[in-house]
């Protein structure tokens, strides 16, 4: 098991998109998060994504093959 954890920020350079973007992958249960903030509804910036689940998330939304080509 990994003690790795990217911030949302992190994640976001990673994919190469946008915070609210993190922000609805997370809301949404799609992708597994901590907060380290002491408050349940603690501030974002205490968000963290395991490196883990992040791989995972990836592995499971990754495609082989051709795409329908457009018309």
């Amino acid at each position: 098991m990994s003690n790795e954890y990217l911030t949302r920020e992190e994640l976001a350079r990673r994919w190469r998109i946008g915070l609210k973007t993190v922000d609805r992958l997370r809301a949404t249960g799609r992708l597994p998060w901590i907060n380290l903030s002491p408050e349940k509804d603690g501030p974002r910036d205490l968000v963290r994504f395991r490196i883990e689940d992040v791989r995972a998330f990836e592995e499971a939304r990754q495609t082989y093959g051709s795409t329908p080509e457009a018309a």
